[in-house]
């Protein structure tokens, strides 16, 4: 009764909808957007919304409004994983999901051309060819203006999704990318706001991918001393480091041609029964990648044994971890059209003339940078408002969570936004990664009762010292 009250209210039209994994009531729709806001003429963009009704017998009346990352995420994806981590939350909360326009099923902008191989079946060895780029530009250029896909023009998108629902303040947690998009509704649209949480945190300094290279570098300097520290692991990988130096050495070297045989049973959009694939793998294109599997600490703890596998010569397994770096871009889970939008507008221009030199050294080099770098002069810029690299000012209450071990967003970040926080507190979660990932009940727990307190003052923390981590992978499959 008082979620179809509230549709009603904010002449959104949403209707009752069943989200596999997801208890209790929901209701899915859209909500039109002017693609151009300024001149509110031509093309219009339908919001994907889903609220997830609160579930206990008294509901507050702001809700919960989630940000993903990316850029290029969406919350309708994740909506499983939103209701299980913040179920404490949605007991007497909404839970709001609103795709932002250019990403999951709010016009998507995918460049399923990034993952495509060329005729023979081979990758390149590109995160963003410029080739599949330019061919992704053109495609989407016919319906869509690409300078229109910025944080801002979201922001303003989404506090109209708010006003449009009948909700008059929301409660805002952004993740990664999310937490650029909160920090830019707080300079936006203050007064819609009663609290704000945000977990990896993007500051305004931070030009992505600037930080990339040193934080993942660190992660792995990081991983090595606590494998050097734990018994097992050091008996067992006790020249880790030096082996995954030769590693990277070796592709220095010889940037071989991998094939994948058909039929893999790895995640791929080309697996099950599909024809073999091959993909030559370079030092960058790895180190991107391995990147990547150093965001969780699930994942960190199986590393020293996948490099040691890969260094003893599992051609196979080193082609699947560089493809699944290499495809990221191209599925449809993340769209590289919005992403790219973003990080030519918002992030490349601005990017420090002595990047490269201080990617230099790190087991990534300047690979990532030369990359996004050589996509952005294939693709179209927009607008950013003068305030955009500058501190957010606000008294809004903020709880900001960093991962101890984070390789992208590390907690340097959050404590630099937590300086413009009249009211902000900085928590920082021990043996935790990017994702919330095995600190799932402590981050869900501290946000509900922030929530419920409307303040950090006082808020027990205790589980973010002892969040524990996960036992190094000694013998099996890393994967």
């Amino acid at each position: 009764m008082m979620l179809a009250a509230l549709v009603l209210a904010g002449q959104v039209a949403l209707a009752p909808c069943a989200i596999e994994g997801v208890p209790g009531e929901a209701r899915c729709g859209t909500y039109k957007v002017w693609e151009n806001r300024e001149t509110r003429q031509g093309r219009q963009i339908d919001l994907s919304i889903i609220v997830m009704a609160a579930t206990g017998p008294v509901r507050r009346p702001d809700p919960l409004f989630t940000l993903s990352g990316g850029p290029g995420d969406a919350p309708s994806f994740n909506a499983r994983f939103f209701s299980r981590a913040f179920d404490e939350v949605r007991r007497s909360r909404d839970l709001v999901l609103v795709d932002l326009r250019g990403t999951g099923k709010s016009g998507p902008l995918t460049c399923p051309e990034l993952a495509t191989p060329d005729g023979s079946g081979v990758f390149d060895s590109h995160l963003l060819s410029a080739a599949a780029v330019r061919a992704c530009r053109a495609r989407l250029e016919k319906t869509a203006d690409l300078r229109l896909y910025t944080t801002d023009i979201a922001v303003d998108d989404l506090d109209e999704v708010r006003a449009a629902l009948g909700y008059r303040q929301i409660n805002l947690y952004g993740t990664s990318y999310g937490s650029r998009v909160a920090q830019i509704y707080m300079r936006r649209h203050p007064s819609s706001l009663r609290a704000v949480t945000m977990k990896g945190i993007v500051p305004p300094s931070m030009a992505s991918p600037e930080w990339h290279a040193r934080a993942g570098d660190a992660a792995w300097k990081d991983l090595v001393a606590r494998c050097m520290k734990d018994a097992n692991c050091a008996r067992t990988f006790p020249t880790i480091d030096a082996d995954f130096r030769e590693l990277l050495a070796r592709l220095d070297r010889t940037s071989p041609v991998l094939t994948i045989p058909a039929g893999s049973s790895r995640p791929f959009d080309f697996a099950q029964g599909r024809p073999a694939v091959s993909i030559t793998v370079t030092r960058g294109l790895f180190a991107e990648a391995f990147r990547n599997v150093l965001y969780t600490p699930e994942a960190s703890a199986q590393a020293p044994k996948l490099v040691t596998r890969l260094l003893g010569g599992d051609d196979r397994g080193l082609a699947e971890t560089a493809l699944a770096g290499r495809t990221v871009l191209g599925g449809d889970r993340l769209a590289a059209g919005f992403f790219l939008s973003v990080s030519c507008t918002e992030d490349v221009p601005f990017l420090p003339r002595n990047a490269g030199a201080l990617a230099a050294g790190t087991f990534g080099g300047d690979y990532r940078l030369r990359e996004q770098t050589a996509a952005c002069a294939e693709w179209p810029r927009g607008q950013v408002s003068p305030t955009h690299r500058q501190p957010t000012r606000s008294s809004v209450p903020t709880l900001l969570l960093s991962g101890e071990l984070d390789p992208v967003t590390p907690p340097p970040g959050g404590d630099e936004v937590a300086r413009g926080l009249t009211r902000g507190a900085h928590v920082v979660i021990r043996n935790n990664g990017h994702p919330i990932g095995n600190a799932e009940r402590c981050i869900g727990g501290m946000i509900g009762a922030f929530l419920e307190r409307g303040t950090a003052d006082g808020l027990d923390r205790s589980c973010a010292a002892a969040n524990p981590a996960p036992p190094f992978l000694l013998s099996g499959s890393a994967k």
